[in-house]
């Protein structure tokens, strides 16, 4: 019975590790990117530098952008079920995640 007990929690800790590995995607007018492994990732369209991007594997945020009011920058880290939005540069952040349903109404 305890090999049994131990078995199932390890069971539930691999999936729960796999959860926190989650993909951000970072989509623009002309492009669509998806971050899955952490670092630090330069957004770029048609060859210009739009804004950098860090994911730490749990969260992501904007450490620059070409952005007048740095708005996006000042967002700071967003998990997921968090968006960051950049209206100048017309890029959005968000976490990809998959579920049983298609909507989500209130």
């Amino acid at each position: 019975m305890l090999i049994l007990l131990i078995f199932v929690v390890l069971i539930f800790s691999i999936l729960a590790s796999e959860k926190k590995g989650s993909k951000v995607v970072v989509q623009g007018k002309d492009f669509r990117r998806i971050l899955s492994k952490p670092g630090t990732y330069d957004i770029t369209e048609n060859g210009k530098f739009l804004m950098k991007v860090e994911f730490d594997g749990n969260r992501v945020r904007v450490v620059e952008s070409t952005c007048p009011l740095k708005l996006c920058v000042k967002t700071g880290w967003v998990g997921p079920r968090g968006t960051i939005i950049c209206v100048p540069n017309e890029v959005i952040i968000f976490f990809e995640e998959k579920t049983d349903y298609d909507t989500v109404t209130w």
